[in-house]
């Protein structure tokens, strides 16, 4: 199989975050601390949003831990808390699973929003989505179990559905911008943009069972396919065949 030449990695856990947590949620959820004992409305939405952070930053850790079945004993031990307030900041399990898949989902969203920016070629930008997505799941395993395959999902799935549709939206964007640069009908980029997503969440659930090869062995195999389907699709047009920027958001049909 012919691999692509240029290899284009996403940041490690630890240079995305900027939370106790560590990590790629921490890259969006971080917040300025903000002052205790604030008065009036204002003061105690403000202290009940950090402490609602912080309980995520433990219940992260919890994960990580205990992996995907972690009870809710084991979150409201780790931060050092009854289980009773757990409950009044999430509601439930669900509720809690929810607010995980929310940070990492915002977060991966943020960073797939940033490599569109650097990076102009839209090849090379989908195996930088696919690196992103599987350096992601490399680096947490147990918070991706958690939230796929976690106990708390025996219901409708809320926490694993938050996270596709987060990381599916942001494809689909840039996917659509990609094609309307190239005068090519956009109509099928979230079709598409979901449909990539489902493909490589189901690879990755097999890659993690198997670890039968790297990871940027496994970038590579699924930007093979997946370009052979893209390019056919217009996305291989030559440079010389784009829109000006003007031109491309004047046909932009959700303008």
């Amino acid at each position: 199989m012919c691999r692509t030449t240029r290899s284009i990695t996403a940041p490690s856990s630890r240079a995305c975050t900027t939370s106790p947590s560590g990590g790629y949620g921490g890259a969006v959820t971080a917040r300025t601390r903000s002052p205790r004992g604030g008065r009036g409305t204002d003061g105690e939405l403000n202290d009940r949003e950090q402490r609602r952070h912080e309980l995520l930053d433990a219940a992260v850790a919890a994960v990580r831990r205990e992996g995907p079945d972690v009870s809710m004993d084991a979150i409201a031990k780790e931060a050092g808390i009854t289980k009773p307030i757990l409950y009044s900041h999430f509601g439930d399990k669900a509720g809690l699973g929810f607010a995980i898949a929310e940070r990492f989902g915002a977060a991966l969203a943020a960073q797939m929003a940033e490599r569109s920016a650097q990076i102009s070629d839209p090849r090379e930008l989908m195996r930088a989505a696919i690196d992103l997505w599987l350096s992601f799941v490399e680096a947490e395993p147990e918070v991706y179990r958690f939230l796929t395959n976690g106990s708390f999902l025996n219901h409708d799935g809320a926490a694993g559905h938050r996270l596709v549709a987060e990381l599916g939206a942001a494809l689909a964007r840039v996917l659509g911008g990609f094609l309307r640069e190239r005068r090519v009908d956009s109509g099928g980029a979230e079709a598409w943009a979901f449909g990539i997503v489902g493909m490589v969440h189901l690879a990755c659930e097999w890659w993690l069972d198997r670890r039968t090869m790297s990871r940027l062995d496994l970038v590579d195999y699924l930007s093979e396919l997946l370009w052979g389907g893209l390019a056919g699709n217009g996305l291989a047009a030559p440079p010389s065949e784009l829109l000006s920027p003007d031109e491309s958001r004047s046909t932009d049909p959700h303008r």
